[in-house]
């Protein structure tokens, strides 16, 4: 069966491969861009000098995702192209969805940055799902707190208190007000070369964050719903923007809350920096620091090694997603 498949598609003419309003003929020569969005079956490509192509994709295509290195083809007269091939990725952002699978969001992304805000109630459970998810992608996280000028002093002091267990493990902190500009520039100064997804709920500020990046851009930003205290979604499609010739921005909508589902125990074990390292001191090799004898995880938590409320998180993702496979 599979032998016919491959007969059948070896005698496809290249017009049969590509949109139909696309003449073959017509098109230019290979050009290098990146992927800064998709619709369905095209993608806008943005070219050297970062203006977007529009371009369909061929049937035998790998699935484009934003952040993508492509090469593509251009038909001037029509302002469209076609994509002809993927450049191999250094890193794909992936996430579990309810009826399809698993679903790549994001290429090549060097770091996630991680927005918090006041309003919605911070919460460390929300955040320890994200950090299990990233570090399952091994990709980086950094937590950027914004809309610090909301607080006042005591509020500021509570919420440093509380990041500094996740200070202490490794994961840079920033706390800036996107709506004014503060501590926005040093942010930015410290993401040069990279290529990083904005992550985190609706409402924490994303729209606001890019809207000061790049003023120029028409984006609609969120409110705050005065009755669920939960943020307005405004973004519909993940989109790249660029920050420099080395620095591209992600947001996708995608990554409003990542589900865990997919992933196995030690998954989960690794997305907990702090017990990952501990779990090699175990009796068992196989131990799921719960309550089994020798287990250093335990003994470290104890002793104060480990907060508190990462030991609790960890605890209840544990066993929430044996109980649910099991």
């Amino acid at each position: 069966m599979g032998k016919k498949r491959k007969q059948k598609h070896q005698k496809r003419k290249p017009s049969e491969n590509v949109a139909p309003d696309i003449n073959t003929e017509s098109l230019g020569p290979e050009e290098e861009g990146i992927v800064i969005s998709r619709f369905g079956q095209q993608v806008d490509i943005a070219d050297q000098n970062f203006e977007t192509i529009r371009c369909f994709l061929r049937r035998s295509n790998e699935v484009p995702v934003v952040g993508d290195r492509a090469k593509f083809k251009r038909q001037e007269k029509l302002k469209t192209g076609v994509l002809v091939e993927l450049e191999e990725r250094k890193s794909l952002l992936k996430r579990p969805t309810p009826h399809h699978g698993i679903k790549p969001v994001a290429a090549n992304i060097d770091l996630i940055a991680l927005l918090l805000a006041p309003e919605l109630g911070f919460s460390e459970m929300l955040l320890d799902r994200y950090l299990v998810a990233a570090e399952s992608s091994s990709i980086p996280v950094w937590l950027i707190f914004n809309k610090w000028d909301l607080l006042n002093e005591q509020q500021k002091a509570e919420i440093e208190n509380r990041l500094q267990t996740y200070k202490d493990i490794g994961y840079p902190i920033y706390y800036i007000s996107a709506k004014h500009g503060e501590q926005v520039d040093q942010l930015v100064e410290d993401l040069r070369g990279k290529q990083l997804l904005l992550a985190g709920q609706s409402g924490v500020g994303k729209s606001t964050l890019i809207k000061y990046l790049f003023p120029d851009l028409e984006i609609t930003t969120a409110d705050i719903s005065e009755t669920s205290g939960l943020g307005t979604h405004t973004t519909t499609a993940s989109r790249l923007y660029k920050l420099d010739e080395d620095t591209f921005l992600v947001d996708s909508p995608g990554v409003r809350e990542f589900g865990l589902w997919h992933l196995e125990d030690s998954d989960i074990q690794q997305g907990f920096v702090e017990i990952y390292k501990l779990a090699e001191n175990c009796k068992f090799r196989d131990c799921k620091h719960i309550k089994e004898p020798g287990c250093a995880v335990l003994a470290a938590a104890k002793n104060g090694e480990i907060a508190e409320s990462r030991m609790k998180n960890y605890h209840h993702l544990i066993q929430h997603y044996d109980q649910q496979f099991s």
